[in-house]
């Protein structure tokens, strides 16, 4: 068996949710709303189906979803985008790859959670606004946005980038991937979530250590959630 798999398996536990294959819809000319698919985000997600299919052998309860980026050139990955899209998540079909991925292992595609990227941000930003309100004292403004500080560990972390039309800013990624992490606790108590992050992946992961920040942000805030990232950089392993 698959390494990367063996080391999932050990996570395994009822109220778990599994995730993997993110990926980020583009908006350009040329990809109008297109999948930012590549080798290693299909990978992603056969490992979540996989485990998912494993899961349910041993009869645990879990789940199975997908994080999908729907804001296009986003703020949580490179500056934000001017572009008005006319995306609709309504009767959305998931990517060929994918569907045929879940038809492999017998598992309807209605199974998947899907996560949407500005549905999560937004997220983030009530979040994030209650502990303001809340006068959270690990919380400061800065110049350039807001921070908490994640004392013996990443120092400070970024929760929102300044902006004009907002005095509070606008959610940057760790704020994101924590509300992910919290949206999630209102029904599981852990998660599995599979990160391909090799060097042609970077339209859709340019960081990861993002992703870890946000795991940190969501402990700080309170969350209880079992976070466990598994990244990989090598689909042949």
């Amino acid at each position: 068996m698959n390494i990367i798999l063996k080391s999932a398996i050990d996570l395994l536990k009822d109220g778990c949710m599994i995730t993997g294959g993110h990926y980020r819809i583009l908006y350009d000319t040329d990809n109008f709303n297109k999948p930012c698919l590549n080798p290693g985000t299909i990978k992603s997600f056969s490992f979540a189906v996989t485990l998912y299919k494993i899961a349910e052998t041993k009869g645990l309860k879990v789940g199975i979803g997908l994080l999908i980026n729907d804001i296009g050139s986003s703020f949580c990955y490179g500056g934000g985008s001017s572009i008005k899209n006319k995306f609709s998540r309504k009767n959305y079909d998931l990517p060929e790859e994918y569907l045929e991925l879940l038809a492999s292992e017998g598992i309807k595609k209605d199974s998947v959670w899907i996560y949407w990227e500005k549905q999560i941000r937004n997220k983030g930003k009530k979040i994030f606004l209650k502990m303001i309100k809340a006068k959270n004292n690990s919380i400061e403004k800065r110049i350039n946005g807001y921070f908490v500080d994640d004392i013996g560990g990443y120092g400070k972390i970024i929760l929102t980038r300044r902006s004009d039309k907002d005095k509070y800013g606008i959610p940057a990624c760790p704020l994101i991937m924590a509300s992910l992490n919290i949206v999630q606790e209102k029904y599981y108590s852990s998660n599995i979530n599979f990160y391909y992050i090799g060097d042609n992946n970077s339209k859709n992961i340019p960081n990861h250590f993002i992703i870890e920040k946000g795991r940190r942000v969501s402990e700080i805030f309170g969350s209880h959630i079992k976070v466990n990232n598994i990244y990989f950089n090598n689909i042949d392993n």
